[in-house]
């Protein structure tokens, strides 16, 4: 590779004339390509850095052949990491089931019995998703538990107030229908003074009943009862006075 690198470095500074002679060898060449190869394993160092790092692609696009041949058109391009149902194998082809469900030829060498990395490592990562969805919704559910925990507590205390506002309900109700009772005796109490009153005042309006009915023969008879009762006084003051004063008349 050294010999190489001279050679071209040699040409190039034949071409701009800044040649030099070897005193011992008699070779032309230049004072600085001596110096460069002096300092030999600095260039080698310098060209070994990259300048940057690529990869190989694992993107194959494998075409799917009517025929067991390369020569007609592919019906379609399957891509790595499909999973194919080998039906016939036909030298270096195989007739296969692609994922769309079309049957084909594809080359057989590129088929392998054991899943690429890619695939390998894309389950792992679909794996990994799973589990960090799962951790999410174990996360949610221990959301969703304190939350409800929460929700049971305040339910609790709301469940305690409306008991107690309960006990205060029905002990109102108590002393509202005690107090219907009272007033249900105080009326029967008032019905039967009320009866009782109208049975006694009941001759009575009788009486005035009967004397309104007959007060053209009554008022003839209470005034003839009223001078009787009146010459009855006077008599019975007369015979008090005679006894008084023994027989003796004062008018």
């Amino acid at each position: 590779m050294t010999k190489y690198l001279l050679t071209g470095l040699l040409y190039l500074l034949s071409m701009q004339g800044v040649l030099a002679q070897d005193a011992t060898t008699g070779t032309t060449v230049d004072k600085s390509l001596l110096e460069a190869v002096a300092d030999k394993p600095a260039v080698e160092a310098v060209a070994q850095q990259p300048r940057e790092m690529l990869y190989v692609t694992d993107e194959l696009r494998l075409s799917l052949y009517p025929q067991a041949n390369d020569k007609s058109r592919a019906l379609e391009y399957l891509s790595s990491g499909d999973r194919l149902g080998v039906l016939e194998v036909k030298g270096p082809y195989a007739l296969v089931i692609a994922p769309s469900g079309r049957q084909g030829w594809v080359k057989r060498g590129f088929l392998l019995t054991k899943a690429t990395s890619k695939i390998l490592l894309r389950e792992e990562i679909k794996k990994n998703d799973d589990l960090l969805q799962e951790i999410e919704k174990l996360a949610n559910s221990k959301v969703v538990i304190d939350q409800y925990e929460r929700d049971m507590d305040k339910l609790t205390k709301n469940l305690v107030l409306a008991e107690a506002a309960q006990g205060k309900a029905d002990k109102k109700i108590a002393e509202l229908e005690q107090a219907a009772r009272d007033k249900a005796e105080l009326d029967a109490s008032i019905k039967v003074a009320m009866e009782s009153k109208s049975k006694s005042t009941l001759p009575i309006q009788e009486l005035l009943g009967t004397a309104t009915s007959h007060w053209q023969y009554l008022i003839p008879i209470g005034v003839l009862l009223l001078l009787l009762g009146s010459l009855m006084a006077k008599l019975m003051i007369d015979a008090r006075i005679k006894r008084r004063f023994h027989g003796l008349k004062l008018w």
